[in-house]
């Protein structure tokens, strides 16, 4: 029924439109056309977050929202996917306009719970425009109809979404598989929406691209990757809420308050589509823009509102999230000992999160504890930790001021603006020594596209004495620096020479970034590099499949050095430093005499696959068997390497030509590999929590 036929003869009535909850405009009267989408779309945020609150009160979901004040009154009905404002004259009756609402959204009816709630939600008040005074706000809610579900640990959709937002990129790969592979649902579920298999594969890996901008530093490369999945084209909503939460993490990284305000507000509305975690997230990025505002009382209203889903659904990730985030706000306004207060509740609820003891740390570092900043970083063997303790030791060693160091912690959360620019700058030239000060400052130029200047500092940086930790931060910065130039078609030579005329390193890829040229020629070429501690091998892995990639992967960590091959994103070899051979493989499982491959292997000799094809021609084992140990020795490799967590990599790319046919070559697929490690260790982990029970 169209709304003019609905309110017929309603004379109260002086306005009315039709909205969805994304705050789409579906109908309006002549008399609302003019405002119609600023309208919708401010009743859409209101009506989830007044929503949320009545969620969390235990009320259920919310049908009715009656908003008066002696200028103003308006009457919205909410459905399940739309809700119907109408404005209507504030000294009239409106019973039985209310009687036509229920019939529009029959939860609206008067059998509903009538509850007043006062400033229930800051934001949502704010959207609405409510006066100062003089305004009552009613929801009506039926407790158990439509609220939003709790995530259900089964869906699939959930877990890859969950896998998605914390950054889990080859967990991620796992899970869509399950996706995939779930059977079609009875009922269709927001968030489940199905996707033809080709378009559901382009669509994931433009957010794994997305993501891994984001998380290598370039916030306006990630923006662009994700754009077109954060728009109204994308019919899944999972797909479509995790590109618009990690584009609002990238304006907040960035410098853009007003494009994450817009992201912020629609990942909102998405959010009430899908589950309580969705919904938590979402308002926990909500308070962080808060924060960048100054609106920090109201940040805190939103960061108690997320915590408290997080507990509901025993989620202590997102709680000790929520916890961190409040102890830098009120780090942020003076306040020490409510900050300190809430950085030990973060630690508590995670205990295996290094992010609450290294910014307890920091805050000592700051009241001149340096001891004290050693003792809390002490249980922590991070790589994020170790460079809290470098800078702890820069300032033991008067290499930087302690003031100095202070500011510097402080502008490592800062947005990258010209104030931030020009104060690490000054921490530069007055510590010269003190290169994290130059890295951050380049990395903040990447957030700014400014590219051509931060790769003249990262190419200075790789020029000084770095230890090798510090050099692969420098590396990466170089390739990603590298990825987001051609990405936005920008090939121009640098605006300064190198200093001291030292050649730029060639890196033309960002790690976990398929390469937006044609590969390079011959073999050699660092395609990228960096610290596992930042990018861990499972999902370097995955990325080198899903890219279909020819070369080699080079690890090295305190255990000694791995070494992974490619070929179109297969694994054709691999070995490590725990890892037996292929041959010591076969003469262990007594397929072959020792004596034989010492024979085939001169003393001092590496094994390879030339030796396995010598077996095989000399008749001493049949091909199968061989390729079944080379297999062998790569999923042994892989099993070793995945528990690598600190150390370097780097991974040179190949031309493509076809191989030499040989007897005994292998292709291994990667992902199934992973799938059956991740499973085994899911596995193991639920047997010991059983047997500790």
């Amino acid at each position: 029924m169209s709304l003019a036929a609905l309110f017929d003869g309603m004379t109260e009535v002086r306005a009315a439109l039709t909205g969805d909850r994304r705050g789409h405009v579906l109908e309006a009267t002549e008399a609302a056309a003019e405002n119609a989408e600023q309208d919708a779309a401010t009743v859409a945020m209101a009506v989830a977050e007044l929503d949320g609150a009545a969620e969390a009160l235990g009320l259920g979901a919310l049908h009715a929202l009656q908003v008066r004040s002696s200028t103003r009154a308006t009457l919205t009905a909410v459905a399940p996917d739309a809700f119907l404002l109408v404005v209507v004259d504030p000294i009239r009756r409106t019973v039985e306009l209310e009687k036509k609402l229920a019939v529009w959204a029959p939860g609206a009816a008067g059998a509903a719970d009538d509850v007043e709630l006062v400033a229930a939600s800051e934001l949502a008040v704010e959207a609405l425009d409510l006066p100062p005074s003089g305004t009552s706000t009613t929801i009506r809610a039926v407790t158990g109809s439509g609220a939003s579900p709790a995530p259900a640990r089964d869906d699939p959709w959930a877990a890859l979404r969950r896998s998605l937002v914390r950054a889990h990129l080859s967990e991620a790969v796992a899970r869509l598989r399950a996706v995939v592979s779930a059977p079609p649902s009875a009922e269709e579920r927001p968030g489940s929406e199905p996707l033809p298999a080709e378009e559901l594969g382009a669509a994931m890996q433009r957010l794994l691209e997305g993501i891994g901008y984001v998380m290598a530093g370039d916030t306006m490369g990630g923006t662009r990757a994700l754009r077109e999945l954060a728009g109204p084209g994308q019919r899944n909503t999972s797909l479509r809420w995790v590109a618009l939460y990690w584009i609002s993490r990238a304006a907040l990284n960035g410098s853009g308050l007003e494009a994450a305000r817009a992201q912020v507000e629609e990942a909102l509305a998405l959010s009430r589509q899908l589950d309580v975690e969705a919904r938590a997230l979402s308002q926990l990025v909500a308070a962080e823009l808060l924060t960048r505002a100054g609106k920090h009382d109201k940040a805190l209203t939103w960061i108690s509102e997320a915590r408290s889903r997080f507990e509901r659904v025993a989620d202590a990730w997102g709680v000790a999230q929520a916890w961190l985030v409040e102890a830098r706000i009120q780090a942020g306004t003076g306040k020490e000992a409510e900050c300190l207060a809430a950085a030990q509740r973060a630690q508590r609820s995670d205990p295996s999160w290094d992010g609450p003891p290294i910014f307890l740390a920091g805050r000592a570092l700051l009241r001149g504890e340096l001891a004290g900043a050693d003792a809390l970083l002490a249980p922590v063997a991070t790589p994020a930790a170790g460079r809290m303790r470098k800078l702890v030791e820069a300032v033991r060693q008067q290499a930087v001021r302690q003031e100095d160091a202070g500011e510097f912690l402080r502008l490592h959360h800062a947005a990258p603006t010209a104030q931030a620019i020009r104060a690490l700058e000054r921490i530069a030239e007055a510590s010269p020594r003190f290169f994290q000060a130059r890295e951050a400052l380049a990395w903040m130029l990447v957030k700014l596209g400014k590219y051509g200047s931060a790769r003249d500092l990262f190419t200075w940086l790789e020029g000084q004495p770095l230890d090798p930790e510090d050099r692969a931060g420098v590396q990466l910065g170089l390739s990603t620096v590298e990825a987001a130039r051609a990405a936005a078609g920008n090939q121009a030579a640098p605006a300064g020479a190198p200093p001291d005329g030292q050649a730029p390193a060639r890196l033309t890829d960002s790690v976990l970034l398929t390469q937006a040229g044609g590969g390079t020629g011959g073999s050699g070429d660092a395609v990228f590099s960096g610290r596992l501690s930042v990018f861990s091998l499972p999902d370097l892995v995955e990325f080198l499949r899903s890219a279909r990639r020819t070369g080699q992967l080079v690890c090295s960590s305190p255990a000694g050095l791995g070494v992974m091959h490619f070929r179109q994103g297969w694994i054709t070899g691999a070995s490590s430093p725990g890892t037996p051979s292929a041959c010591d493989l076969l003469v262990r499982a007594g397929t072959v005499a020792a004596e034989a491959v010492r024979e085939i292997l001169p003393e001092g000799a590496r094994p390879g696959l030339a030796p396995c094809e010598a077996l095989v021609r000399r008749g001493l084992a049949d091909a199968a068997t061989v390729q079944a140990a080379l297999r062998q020795q790569i999923e042994l490799t892989l099993r070793e390497l995945v528990a690598w967590t600190d150390g370097e990599f780097a991974f040179n790319q190949e031309a493509a030509t076809e191989p030499a046919a040989t007897a005994t070559a292998v292709q291994v697929d990667a992902q199934e590999l992973l799938l059956t490690l991740f499973k085994e260790m899911d596995e193991a982990s639920r047997g010991a929590s059983s047997t500790g029970a």
